[in-house]
């Protein structure tokens, strides 16, 4: 896999880089100012710059196991919780998007450690996975457990991404500039097998399929 990124990287080189090697030294010499910023699940399935169709400069990106967002108070947040301030507080991102998804392990395996199940060997908790998934637990507090499983793992995904918004209003410097209106805030969550998304309401926890 090592000697297929070498070779892509060459390929990027020889092709985008001569297309749109001026964007790149743009960048480099005027530094980055993304207006979106998203916080999403480490997954592999999941792209952003390629589902959004955006070039580098255009996202400001962090990754995470679930796509959480800890609360301000959290002794787990200053990994999130710094790159929220730089992007809130210094490159002054208009919008902060937290993209769930389905099919999560992370998700996944937060609801089988409170079902007491065992993990698959593949979303097998570790002393890192389990404190951090543990963040997310209070969400799943109203989920029903005994419905389908397709249904209980959308309505899990949904839960955890509605509790990463709900922490974002916990961070002051981001509130502040909600009220600046000089900053929105969101919730999708996408299912890369329909290739649909969908948005929380502004008004409520519900999601709708976004129309296109």
């Amino acid at each position: 896999m090592v000697k297929e990124l070498e070779t892509g990287f060459k390929n990027f080189r020889a092709t985008y880089f001569e297309k749109k090697g001026k964007i790149l030294q743009k960048l480099a010499e005027d530094g980055q100012s993304p207006k979106t910023m998203v916080i999403c699940c480490s997954d592999s399935r999941v792209e952003p710059s390629m589902l959004f169709g955006t070039g580098p400069g255009d996202l400001f990106i962090v990754r995470n196991v679930a796509n959480l967002v800890p609360p301000f108070t959290s002794k787990n947040s200053v990994s999130t919780g710094a790159a929220l301030e730089y992007a809130v507080k210094n490159l002054r991102v208009k919008d902060i998007i937290v993209l769930g998804h389905a099919h999560c392990g992370g998700v996944a395996a937060l609801c089988n450690k409170i079902n007491n199940k065992k993990a698959d060997t593949k979303d097998q908790l570790t002393d890192f996975i389990e404190s951090w998934v543990d963040i997310a637990k209070p969400a799943l507090s109203e989920v029903n457990f005994n419905a389908k499983k397709e249904n209980i793992e959308v309505e899990s995904e949904r839960a955890v991404l509605v509790y990463s918004y709900n922490n974002l209003l916990t961070y002051p410097w981001i509130c502040n500039a909600i009220n600046k209106k000089i900053l929105e805030i969101h919730a999708w969550w996408l299912d890369f097998k329909s290739v649909t998304l969908w948005k929380k309401a502004k008004e409520s926890d519900a999601f709708s399929p976004m129309e296109f």
